[in-house]
């Protein structure tokens, strides 16, 4: 490693924004719960707006698939970072709340909606996916919100 390269990793290493585990919870939270609601209302604002009358039972239909994905498969992964954060002790890296898996994730995801927004697929599906998926995360950001109360009390 060259001297001006270990220079930089140092200052980066002195200078990160810092926060404790409570902070990185409640940022978690916080990321799941805004994302959540906003991936239902788009998709729910331009499900009800597609050309045509579209009936609000897709609607319920894909918020209940949500809430279903939520509990099967998005609580498993928000139990998995609760554990993640709480067992990094000390002051951590505040964008650190999350893995390099999880942040490549999360980019994929991002992706894979804008590329499911250009897809020929029909509106009702595009946006029943949006309403699940946001449906999904809000559901499942209760257990952050939980570890969030709980951390709060054990001072």
């Amino acid at each position: 490693m060259s001297y001006r390269y270990g220079r930089i990793l140092n200052w980066l290493e002195a200078h990160k924004p810092v926060a404790p585990v409570r902070a990185h919870v409640f940022l978690v939270a916080l990321m799941w719960t805004v994302v959540g609601l906003f991936l239902f209302v788009r998709g729910a604002v331009n499900m009800m707006s597609l050309p045509g009358s579209v009936s609000p039972w897709w609607l319920v239909v894909a918020a209940f698939i949500g809430v279903l994905k939520g509990r099967l498969i998005f609580d498993k992964t928000a139990k998995r970072v609760v554990s993640r954060t709480l067992g990094r002790e000390g002051d951590r890296c505040l964008g650190g709340f999350l893995s390099l898996k999880s942040w490549g994730m999360i980019l994929f995801m991002v992706f894979l909606g804008m590329s499911l927004r250009v897809s020929p697929l029909p509106g009702v599906l595009v946006w029943g996916v949006y309403v699940a998926v946001g449906a999904g995360l809000f559901f499942s950001s209760r257990l952050f919100w939980m570890e969030w109360i709980r951390q709060g009390h054990s001072y």
